[in-house]
């Protein structure tokens, strides 16, 4: 009689899954690696993206602060007077408006206190009343 051979020794398909199963961890570390390396590759799109949106920042910044210094009142009024030879004014008048109806209009420094006649009535619904918003 002869003895039973051991599992391990025996031939057939248990052999087969095992070169299957190793196969299927090998296709599964290929796919993780090229995961990994397709992900740092996005990082590093990622990592350049940023900084020139950093230097976009940057370079804005500047611009905004040089446009608030353009814009700054004591340049605006220097440009004024150097470039466009701009003074202040020195004969001022204020006109005044009677009623809301634009019948007559004054001004501050004339003698008879009336000048000249506003628009008329069909002028007025056209007009309308001006504001410190207009």
């Amino acid at each position: 009689m002869r003895a039973p051979t051991p599992k391990h020794e025996k031939r057939g398909k248990q052999s087969f899954f095992c070169v299957l199963f190793l196969m299927g961890v090998l296709a599964s570390g290929l796919s993780l690696g090229g995961v990994r390396l397709y992900g740092l590759y996005l990082e590093h799109r990622l990592a350049d993206c940023m900084k020139k949106i950093e230097s976009v920042g940057d370079r804005y910044a500047i611009l905004e602060e040089r446009h608030a210094s353009l814009m700054s009142p004591s340049r605006i009024y220097n440009y004024a007077k150097s470039e466009l030879h701009m003074v202040a004014a020195s004969e001022i008048e204020v006109i005044k408006l009677i009623s809301e109806s634009y019948k007559g209009a004054e001004t501050a420094n004339a003698p008879g206190g009336t000048g000249a006649a506003g628009p008329g009535k069909l002028a007025s619904l056209i007009v309308g009343t001006a504001n410190a918003g207009d």
